[in-house]
C-alpha cells in the first residue's frame, strides 16, 4: 500500500507538471511551481498521516472508483476540457512568438 500511495502521488506529480510546463515550453514558470506546491504538498502530508494513524482509510481513498455512471463522465469530461486547454496554451504561445 505504501508504494501504491507513493507511485500514484509520483505518477500525479509528473502529470500534472507535464501539462503546466509543457504548454509555458519551460520550466521556469513560477506560477506553474506554486500550483504544484500548494496541491502537493499538502496532499504528501495527509497521506503521510492517514498512512500512520488511519491506513484504511488511506487504502479506501487510493482505490476510490466511481460508481455513478454520471458522476464517471462528468470527471471523465473535465479531465477532457484540462487537457484541452493545456493543448490550445501551447499553440496561442507557439502563434503569438
Amino acid at each position: 500500500m505504501f508504494f501504491e500511495a507513493i507511485i500514484k502521488f509520483i505518477l500525479g506529480v509528473l502529470i500534472i507538471g507535464g501539462l503546466l510546463f509543457v504548454p509555458a515550453n519551460t520550466i521556469d514558470y513560477w506560477n506553474g511551481r506554486l500550483f504544484i506546491g500548494l496541491l502537493f504538498i499538502p496532499m504528501f502530508i495527509t497521506g503521510i498521516i492517514l498512512m500512520i494513524k488511519k491506513p484504511k482509510l488511506l487504502r479506501k481513498r487510493l482505490n476510490a472508483k466511481e460508481t455513478e455512471n454520471e458522476q464517471r463522465q462528468v470527471i471523465a469530461f473535465s479531465g477532457l476540457m484540462f487537457l484541452c486547454r493545456s493543448i490550445k496554451r501551447k499553440y496561442l504561445f507557439i502563434s503569438y512568438n
